[in-house]
């Protein structure tokens, strides 16, 4: 009995030792399972915090750091002794006073502040934005100064309170959204400016058009006394609107970035003399008793710049001048100063309001709503002057009057510049009613009412032969030969370009003058670059015409 029983012991004394051999086995393999996920979650972990793009921190309620990817993303060496977040991030009260909350700004920390009431209420804080430097690598001159988003969460781990902190530098996205509310902002002020552009074009547009249609109107039944009034009342209304349009088409050139500068040699006294005459003549019209004097500084003053913009700029003075001062004088001239030559045009008018003074020159600003003006004339004048490398302003005591000035950077010379012979001859223009002396002008113009004006002012001198397009000058060329050609340049079928290039083939040496709507002086190079012999600006003016047929020996 004693060997059965033996044996049952060995079995079961066996058996118990192969099941806990099995249950040891089961269980280091579930540990090396348990240590591999938990290896595989700590590498996912471990990736994720050192490829995000923000700065993960884990800190306790001392503010000490107990885990970040601080140093992987900045590629910097780890602190052996554990750190505040405030002396991670280079905080730079934490730098002076040594120690990250020992510095008296720092009970005012944003994100200390955050980061306290967080562990004192469980609770968490989400995109809290700070200026803060950060440092790129251990040298302290490595740094860039941004704005940060920093969010935190209460935790409680192992029993114990920490806060996990994410740190993104926001400056990109907040440039971004700074800059589209300024796009929003000046979206907002272009729509308000072109209401109310248009509601200012539709005024001063329809004022000289009134007055043009309605005194056109009585023309035809007014006395030779009236008559003459009408039409000086018609010219003056006429010259408005032109002025009008030249604002608008300078204005739209600014937009489009395509305003040109034309530098020459410019006597300055000249233009200057220029612009008093032509303003003493219309204060003389207004029946005035204000004086304008120039007051020059140098006998002789030569500049290098843009004639027709310094011109421009100087008018635009005087005309704002001319519509404010009622009595005393307008005085005008220049200064010579170490650098830069020195414009200005002084009034005793009713000068500007305080309040409105930094306004003067921005775009459809009047003054006076009453005057006649589109508001644009000072806009177009500052930005004229500020490309050509000068300043520009004002001074002005309300009731007492004012002075606008701008400068150039340029240095006045005194020696006359060269002056080149013109190519064509200049003879005397002949009046003459005598057919067989009569020369012959072709004149290409597919608008009748231009061609009426045309013949009203050319008729009793010159023989004239009209074509309605640029292939019918070509023709009547043929048959009339004539003594000069007036060559609208937009015409139907065949343009003036075509046509002239055409009539350069058959007689290179005949006079050639274009005349167009495009009146800037780009356009007068692109003429002259086409074959022409000289330029004529639409609207025509009678002067300028006869200047031009004198000129071309007609």
């Amino acid at each position: 009995m004693i060997v059965p029983i033996l044996v049952c012991l060995v079995l079961f004394l066996g058996f118990l030792w192969w099941r806990e051999a099995r249950q040891k086995k089961n269980l280091e393999r579930e540990v090396i399972e348990e240590k591999n996920e938990i290896r595989s979650i700590k590498e996912l972990s471990d990736s994720i915090l050192y490829n995000v793009d923000a700065y993960i921190i884990l800190a306790n309620r001392n503010f000490l750091v107990e885990k970040t990817n601080y140093y992987n993303l900045t590629n910097t060496t780890e602190s052996q002794v554990m750190c505040r977040v405030g002396e991670l991030l280079h905080c730079k009260n934490a730098l002076d006073a040594g120690e990250c909350g020992a510095h008296e700004n720092c009970k005012m920390c944003p994100v200390r502040n955050a980061i306290e009431k967080c562990f004192r209420e469980n609770g968490h804080f989400s995109q809290l934005e700070t200026p803060m430097r950060l440092y790129l690598s251990e040298k302290t001159d490595n740094y860039i100064d941004c704005v940060v988003s920093v969010s935190g969460t209460y935790l409680q781990l192992n029993n114990d309170d920490k806060v996990l902190l994410t740190v993104r530098d926001v400056t990109r996205q907040k440039k971004v959204r700074d800059e589209l509310e300024a796009a929003k902002q000046e979206a907002e002020l272009a729509g308000e400016q072109k209401t109310a552009f248009l509601a200012n074009m539709s005024h001063e547009i329809r004022t000289p058009l009134n007055a043009i249609v309605g005194f056109a109107g009585l023309l035809a039944t007014a006395t030779e006394e009236d008559r003459n009034s009408y039409v000086e009342i018609i010219k003056g209304n006429t010259n408005m609107l032109l002025q009008l349009v030249n604002d608008i088409l300078d204005m739209s050139k600014i937009e489009a970035g395509t305003l040109e500068f034309i530098y020459n040699d410019v006597d300055v006294n000249q233009i200057m003399r220029e612009l008093e005459g032509i303003f003493r003549l219309r204060l003389e019209e207004a029946d005035s008793p204000v004086r304008i004097v120039f007051e020059p500084k140098l006998s002789v003053c030569f500049i290098h710049t843009e004639k027709n913009r310094v011109s421009q700029v100087l008018s635009n003075f005087l005309s704002n001048a001319f519509k404010y001062t009622s009595e005393g004088y307008i005085t005008m001239g220049y200064e010579v100063r170490e650098n830069e030559l020195y414009f200005y045009v002084t009034d005793t008018g009713t000068g500007i309001p305080e309040g409105k003074v930094e306004r003067v020159f921005e775009r459809f600003t009047k003054l006076d709503a009453k005057r006649q003006g589109t508001g644009l004339g000072l806009s177009i004048s500052q930005t004229i002057i500020k490309k050509m490398g000068g300043e520009i302003g004002v001074v002005s005591e309300y009731g007492k009057g004012s002075t606008f000035w701008f400068t150039l950077p340029v240095k006045p010379f005194d020696f006359l510049p060269l002056q080149h012979e013109e190519e064509t001859a200049v003879v005397e223009l002949l009046e003459t009613s005598n057919d067989a002396e009569r020369k012959t002008i072709l004149i290409a113009e597919d608008m009748n009412d231009n061609y009426l004006l045309y013949k009203i002012y050319l008729e009793k001198k010159y023989n004239l032969v009209r074509a309605e397009n640029g292939e019918e000058a070509i023709s009547l060329f043929l048959e009339c030969n004539p003594a000069l050609i007036l060559m609208d340049i937009g015409m139907p079928v065949v343009d003036g370009y075509q046509a002239t290039e055409a009539i350069r083939q058959l007689a290179p040496n005949v006079p050639i003058v274009a005349v167009t709507a495009f009146a800037y002086d780009e356009d007068k190079r692109k003429v002259m670059s086409r074959g022409f012999n000289g330029f004529l600006p639409k609207p025509l003016n009678k002067e300028a015409l006869f200047e031009i047929l004198h000129k071309m020996g007609v």
